[in-house]
């Protein structure tokens, strides 16, 4: 696809051209295993577990870099999900920032079909509050195109243990894209984290109000994993 060309063109330009402020850049690498791999509220991989990893390369400058990559199932020869991304963030005012991202999302093979990309916007309160709002053009290789806003709350819970919660709404253009007759559908999630000998750990609920579902029962989600 003449897309995928032109972000990965884009992404190895935007690395060379800061090359030259490499020292000013953070580069964070990050591995997970969980036992299963959940996207708005979907199991990506048929409720198997999942290993995952990435990279992310942030300037001083606000833009940053990264990929990302996990093992899928979706019962056909898709085998591997890898995202490529690239963001700018920057401060609103006192607390709030501003982030946006383009994401570019790749099955290898001849499940190539079902590349997309999505354009992302979110807003920060004062580290603890985000509402984001994701636009796609094409959701999952289909023609339709799609809304999803999200609204995220992190607070620490004591010294070791944090929660995250989650709601996000979905809403494409067809009207069978999530099942037959939903159009759109809605997510949750509540996470236990916390840290222990440098790894972090996570035992997250995940659920949908959609019916008969498989991939979008409500399920416990157990996951390790460690920065660098």
């Amino acid at each position: 696809m003449n897309l995928k060309k032109t972000i990965i063109g884009s992404l190895v330009l935007s690395a060379v051209f800061s090359s030259n402020f490499s020292n000013a850049a953070e580069v964070e690498a990050n591995v997970a295993l969980a036992t299963d791999y959940v996207f708005r509220g979907f199991s990506q991989t048929m409720e198997d577990p999942a290993i995952s990893g990435g990279f992310d390369y942030a300037f001083d400058n606000g833009f940053s870099i990264g990929t990302w990559a996990s093992n899928v199932d979706f019962g056909d020869d898709a085998s591997t999900e890898i995202d490529l991304y690239a963001g700018y963030g920057f401060d609103l005012s006192g607390d709030t920032t501003l982030d946006l991202t383009y994401v570019y999302y790749v099955y290898p093979g001849e499940t190539d079909s079902l590349n997309y990309s999505e354009f992302q916007a979110s807003v920060s309160f004062s580290n603890n509050i985000s509402l984001g709002l994701i636009y796609s053009p094409d959701y999952f290789g289909s023609d339709d195109s799609a809304i999803v806003l999200n609204a995220d709350y992190s607070t620490a819970l004591s010294d070791q243990f944090g929660l995250d919660l989650h709601v996000g709404y979905s809403d494409a253009d067809s009207d069978d894209f999530f099942a037959a007759g939903e159009d759109s559908y809605i997510d949750y999630s509540a996470a236990i984290t916390t840290s222990t000998a440098g790894v972090d750990l996570a035992l997250t609920y995940y659920g949908t109000d959609l019916d008969d579902i498989d991939a979008a029962d409500d399920r416990i989600v157990f996951s390790i994993g460690k920065s660098f």
